[in-house]
């Protein structure tokens, strides 16, 4: 699949500048393209320009945190900052209720989210990697606890890094370390180092390294700062999707388990779709571009 070299774009939100990669006619319907942890708006330049050809202007920001983005000024990685940047953005382009978003594991958490929180803004999503987070909560619902053990422990050992990356300072002093080693685990091999190298640099040094794990960190610690702007997408971050959405899941990911997002039609509105990709692991669009691809204009159309 051809790439073509995008255009960049800054944003101001309310306490962070955020640069985006962009493709195509900035009059044509937009696509919000998120990337995830610890990976990079690059992530979608196999992406971006196909999108592009089929008639979307395409813009895929690096989120707060992520170089050449700010730091956030307020210290908030909440998922409600992160709904709140994505807004903003929809906002300043002046995108209409045709704009479609589409989100790779960090980013995924994000799009489900703001579908949840401001399913007026979008037409349909994409979640690539990860279920909807109303997935993840009814998975650990108290009645459904014994129901899904069996689920939840064999996901565990692919979720170690999790409390590692909670921790304060601790995190942080094996930052760099920490992610080459979550890089080489999820994608085995070499043909993703050029990827690899680019969200390495996005996360370059002690302060974004932080940033970046404050993502999990505003999410299990109760007694984290978080701005009170975004209090409403903070509270409906765990809400059902309230737009169409297909999910994406590649059969061979190495970090979630196709089977821990097996119910995740049942959070989902009519016309959602899920789809488990044979052979891709967890960085699916990259690692099967021309399949994604083809899954997303074929879905996202339909919203157009």
């Amino acid at each position: 699949m051809p790439t073509t070299t995008p255009a960049t774009r800054r944003f101001r939100s309310n306490s962070a500048e955020l640069e985006a990669l962009t493709w195509g006619d900035p009059g044509d319907p937009v696509a919000l393209l998120v990337h995830g942890f610890p990976d990079s708006a690059w992530t979608w330049e196999l992406i971006g320009p196909a999108l592009a050809a089929d008639g979307w202007y395409v813009v895929a920001p690096f989120t707060r945190g992520y170089a050449p983005s700010s730091l956030a000024a307020d210290d908030d990685y909440s998922i409600g900052s992160l709904v709140g940047d994505l807004t903003h953005i929809h906002a300043a382009l002046g995108a209409d209720a045709r704009t479609v978003v589409v989100g790779h594991d960090w980013g995924g958490a994000i799009v489900s989210a703001a579908t949840a929180s401001h399913p007026e803004l979008f037409a349909r999503a994409v979640l690539i990697a990860i279920p909807p987070l109303a997935t993840v909560k009814a998975l650990f619902a108290p009645m459904a606890l014994r129901r899904n053990a069996g689920r939840i422990l064999r996901q565990a050992p692919r979720s170690w890094y999790m409390p590692i990356l909670s921790l304060p300072w601790v995190s942080e002093a094996i930052g760099r370390k920490l992610v080459s080693t979550l890089w080489r685990l999820w994608a085995p091999g070499s043909a993703l180092t050029r990827h690899r190298d680019l969200g390495l640099a996005a996360l370059d040094g002690r302060a974004r390294l932080r940033a970046a794990f404050s993502y999990y960190r505003a999410v299990w610690n109760p007694i984290y700062r978080r701005s009170r702007r975004h209090r409403a997408e903070q509270r409906a971050a765990f809400d059902a999707p309230r737009v169409p959405t297909l999910y994406l899941q590649g059969a061979a990911d190495t970090c979630g388990l196709a089977a821990t997002g097996a119910d995740a039609l049942d959070q989902l509105p009519p016309g959602s779709h899920r789809i488990v990709v044979p052979g891709a692991g967890h960085f699916a669009h990259l690692e099967a571009p021309d399949t994604i691809t083809r899954h997303l204009i074929a879905y996202l159309g339909q919203g157009a």
